[in-house]
């Protein structure tokens, strides 16, 4: 797992397909497919349903429960973003065990 320490001020999202989210996923091993994957299995297992990604960034993925999300939409940001940490992307593929997003909200720590 690899945690960074922030090069630009205040929180930056890449778009999805952009260089610099593909560099984010390919840091972590994953592609965009392992990403779907990912998504799909957190909609299945939580009822969150992201059906567009508005962003990635060194701490995850952000979606949108709307379908063609753009930030020029009327209404655009009434609902909040899902974030999706790598670790639980990670966990929902079956790379890491079960619990380990539980453990590191709780207590910060990373599995082995």
């Amino acid at each position: 797992m690899i945690i960074e320490r922030r090069r630009h001020r205040g929180y930056q999202l890449h778009a999805p397909g952009s260089p610099e989210a593909e560099a984010l996923l390919k840091e972590r091993g994953l592609t965009r497919a392992d990403l779907d994957r990912a998504i799909a299995e957190l909609a299945r297992t939580d009822g969150d349903h992201i059906r567009t990604i508005v962003g990635i960034n060194a701490d995850g993925v952000f979606g949108s429960r709307q379908a063609g999300w753009r930030p020029d939409l009327p209404e655009a940001c009434a609902d909040p973003f899902i974030p999706v940490l790598w670790l639980q992307i990670l966990e929902l593929l079956g790379r890491v065990p079960k619990g380990s997003t539980t453990r590191f909200i709780k207590d910060g720590s990373l599995p082995d």
